[in-house]
């Protein structure tokens, strides 16, 4: 027994590989358990675990009371994320004071308490073995457990007020990490595992790939592969994975290798509605080491990645590079000893408001495994790195962090028990009062001619104050017209719109100096203007539309919207504003009411004689010659008149149920849930003293358990609908009950429909009846 309990202890610690000698373990053994040992010896040997698991327990039926494969055993729970049915293996191991059990057994013991959440026992248990073991390896790691279990038990004492859900609709039985997504959260992109079918790769049995979804409302689309090209050599697929994306959603920074150090960091660029051949970053952020993680700053002059280069603190640890006047990156920066550590520091997220930074940690300061922590640019210098704390980070391993411009919805990927496989991706969504972000998001989308469609455009934004492009180039999608740009409070900017056919326009943007996070939708039409057949002259048109607008989508008997949208844009100069206040905001897809409802709004245009005089504009070293400014003061009126609007709609009261539908076997948000879903916000923001219990139902399609997920879903999306707009989600308590409380029937169709519902009540949280039940 004694070579064999060595044996498999050494395994687990260094990684080497079983040598079996069945001649040197315990006394005779019958075929089948020689068989046996070797089978699972093996799978343990390959690290894999929950093959091993099921030949072990066979074992344990065949010589039960085994020290040797009770050890096995804990280990293998451990290791497989299944600490709880780990412990009764190793406290058996230990119990049976079979002295060729080694001292290890205790590690293993207080990590898998660590992991089941039982911090005091796993603290004893790991300070038994550091004060009786010589291993400085093991005794090392386990200085750094108890660490984590004090950190753990301190965090976990005062849970952060958030709402985490997983991502049901992108997460597999497989492994998703590294979620990136846009500024305004429309575009979501991960990584992936595979199974290797492509012919010729035979010997990789697994392989990376990136994938992309859209958002469809309030729910993820279908994914697909992004489809970048990565290399095959000699029969190896090489790695990639998703790592940045610019907050507009068209440059995509992935890192693309064949092995763990040579792997580098590359861009590729939507390019209309496929992504172009990656690029390497260049020299001095690539390296012969391992660079395997990046992100932008949204003028893509800064970028922050993470390199296991020489001359770091240890480990990885994370840089940033300053873009040049030439556009090459300049020298790497480490960003010293206050960010990186001896251990892992890795996956930054830059949020769009160029200070807040995000990252993933391995050292003592985690709760277990990796977590994300929080470190903010105060003039020039780092403060000390924050966790985020629970319930988004756990004793297991929680990375790869991105945030909203807003501040109010993130994603992040775990490995911690109940998700679908190795790890899932989930979302995060952050209170108001905790989240908020002061950035103004302008989004939107430019088309020219008549039939509006989109063309050849470049956007430069400058900084009025320090005539600086705050960024070189913007580029419109090629194939959309969308575009997105990101301003700071208090400036003001000249936007120059350069379209292929068009003399350049020149939009005045003023950003107020407001404390909160403002979202306007801009579709810009240029316009020619013909007379017998040639153009004589061209105009714009200017459709807005605020954050609290759905896809640039208002209802027409909205008299404060139509009214707010009349104090956005001020006509002082000749550029046509036709269909400013058409009262009825069609979708952004659908241009044709720009050019036809002109009478809305008095329509001027600048023609090709001397009424079209153009002025020079001072671009940095450049000098550009526009037509006469259009002065839109946006932000600033939506600022002064934030609190002048008032949501028209009904009073809800607090005694009565209020329901939203669903289709079948679904938990998406229909599009007709919104505004009744908005008016529970409403009445939850102006009465502070009540919650609401949500409760999730179907129809008796399908089984009862599925049923019962489906409504338990349900209820989720409504508590994630309310915690986004910034509802605190200790005030929400949802819970699904499947089918077994229908209204009616389920006689027909019609009766079904109401059966797929959400009942939703307000409950005074005074009254102690929010708890779960």
């Amino acid at each position: 027994m004694n070579q064999r309990l060595h044996t498999l202890a050494a395994l687990l610690i260094s990684g080497a590989l079983l040598t079996v000698h069945t001649d040197s373990w315990a006394q005779a053994k019958n075929p089948e358990v020689e068989k046996r040992i070797k089978k699972a010896d093996a799978f343990l040997a390959a690290k894999d675990y929950k093959q091993a698991i099921p030949v072990y327990l066979e074992l344990d039926k065949l010589t039960p009371n085994d020290p040797a494969n009770h050890y096995a055993l804990g280990l293998c729970y451990t290791q497989a994320g299944e600490p709880q049915k780990a412990l009764p293996y190793l406290k058996s191991a230990i119990e049976s004071k079979n002295q060729d059990v080694p001292n290890k057994v205790h590690f293993w013991y207080g990590k898998s308490l660590h992991l089941s959440g039982k911090f005091d026992d796993a603290i004893a248990a790991l300070n038994n073995f550091r004060q009786s073991d010589n291993n400085v390896e093991l005794v090392t790691e386990a200085a750094k457990l108890v660490q984590q279990c004090n950190v753990a038990k301190a965090l976990t004492s005062k849970p952060e007020d958030v709402f985490i859900q997983s991502v049901d609709a992108i997460n597999t039985p497989s492994t998703e990490y590294g979620p990136v997504i846009s500024a305004d959260e429309s575009v979501l992109i991960y990584t992936t595992i595979k199974k290797n079918t492509t012919p010729g790769t035979s010997s990789v049995k697994e392989y990376e790939d990136v994938m992309i979804t859209h958002k469809n409302g309030s729910q993820w689309g279908p994914s697909q592969s992004v489809g970048i090209p990565v290399p095959v050599a000699n029969g190896v697929r090489s790695n990639i994975g998703s790592v940045g994306l610019s907050p507009d959603g068209q440059k995509l920074l992935v890192y693309i290798g064949t092995t763990a150090n040579s792997a580098d960091i590359y861009s590729s660029v939507l390019q209309g509605d496929k992504w172009g051949a990656p690029a390497k970053l260049g020299r001095e952020v690539n390296s012969t080491y391992q660079e395997n993680s990046a992100s932008f700053t949204p003028d893509e002059k800064v970028v922050y990645f993470a390199s296991n280069r020489p001359g770091g603190l240890g480990g990885l640890d994370i840089y940033k590079a300053e873009k040049q006047a030439d556009g090459s990156w300049g020298a790497p920066v480490n960003l010293g000893p206050t960010v990186n550590s001896k251990y892992d520091e890795e996956a930054p997220f830059i949020h769009p408001d160029k200070k807040t930074l995000y990252f993933t940690s391995n050292g003592p300061n985690s709760m277990g495994g990796t977590d994300i922590f929080k470190a903010v640019n105060d003039k020039g210098k780092w403060t000390t790195p924050t966790n985020v704390g629970a319930p988004v980070n756990s004793v297991y391993n929680d990375s790869y962090f991105a945030l909203s411009a807003d501040g109010k919805k993130g994603y992040f990927s775990s490995d911690r028990p109940g998700g679908k496989g190795g790890s899932d991706i989930y979302f995060l969504g952050i209170p108001e009062e905790l989240g908020v972000v002061a950035l103004t998001l302008m989004k939107g989308r430019i088309l020219a001619g008549e039939p509006a469609k989109p063309v050849k455009t470049t956007i430069k934004v400058v900084d009025k104050l320090t005539n600086e492009v705050i960024k070189g180039v913007y580029n419109p999608n090629a194939k959309t017209g969308d575009y997105l740009i990101i301003f700071p409070p208090n400036r003001q900017y000249d936007m120059i719109i350069e379209a292929e056919g068009f003399k350049p326009y020149l939009v005045n943007i003023h950003v107020p100096n407001q404390d909160y996070f403002y979202e306007l939708y801009q579709e810009i039409v240029l316009l020619p203007v013909m007379k017998d057949g040639k153009v004589v002259g061209q105009g714009i048109a200017v459709k807005n539309a605020f954050e609290d607008v759905d896809k640039g989508k208002a209802k027409s008997n909205n008299d404060n919207v139509y009214a707010l949208m009349g104090k956005i844009l001020t006509a002082e100069d000749s550029l046509a504003l036709g269909a400013l206040l058409e009262s009825v905001y069609s979708d952004p897809t659908d241009v044709s009411s720009v050019t036809k409802n002109e009478t809305a709004a008095e329509a001027k245009y600048m023609y090709n004689d001397a009424s079209g005089k153009m002025q020079a504009t001072k671009v940095g070293n450049e000098t550009v010659y526009t037509m006469a400014a259009l002065d839109t003061k946006a932000a600033q009126a939506a600022a002064n008149a934030k609190k002048e609007v008032i949501t028209q709609s009904t009073v809800l009261k607090p005694n009565q149920v209020y329901i939203v539908y669903f289709d079948t076997d679904k938990a998406d948000l229909k599009a007709d849930a919104k505004p009744e879903l908005d008016k529970v916000y409403e009445f939850l923001k102006k009465n502070p003293t009540y919650g609401v219990k949500i409760a999730g139902h179907t129809d008796n399609s399908g089984t009862p358990d599925r049923n019962l997920a489906i409504s338990d879903s349900r209820a989720k999306a409504v508590v994630g609908y309310l915690v986004g707009k910034g509802i605190v989600a200790k005030r929400a308590n949802a819970k699904g009950y499947g089918q077994t409380e229908p209204l009616n029937d389920n006689a027909n169709e019609e009766e079904k429909k109401k059966n797929r519902r959400v009942e939703i009540t307000f409950v005074e949280m005074t009254q102690g009846n929010l708890s779960s039940n």
